[in-house]
């Protein structure tokens, strides 16, 4: 869910949901970054690229990640993973999009 996205949080609990924000930065930077952008769920920091790796999104050599939103259901499978072309915001995903994949997930389809 990207940054102008996260007053629709409450739309992503309403489905059962949790949002996550993954990256290698460090905590103070990530919150730092919340704080401006006003995000209100958890950001992670993957120090050493390891989870980001474990889902084929993590540049080593640049340490960072591909845009990537990833769907988890409640046995822990991987039921959703787009990776865009590019971190630019011509190449997110719509908050509706997201919420669209997650119902899906929810309802088992």
């Amino acid at each position: 869910m990207q940054a102008s996205g996260s007053d629709h949080y409450a739309n992503f609990q309403a489905e059962n949901t949790e949002v996550l924000g993954i990256s290698a930065n460090a905590s103070f930077s990530q919150k730092a970054f919340a704080d401006f952008a006003k995000i209100n769920y958890p950001l992670l920091s993957d120090r050493d690229g390891k989870l980001m790796a474990a889902f084929g999104v993590y540049n080593q050599e640049r340490r960072i990640a591909k845009r990537s939103y990833i769907i988890i259901d409640k046995e822990g499978v991987v039921r959703y993973l787009n990776i865009r072309p590019s971190n630019s915001e011509k190449d997110l995903l719509s908050t509706e999009t997201l919420l669209s994949e997650v119902k899906k997930v929810n309802r088992g389809s």
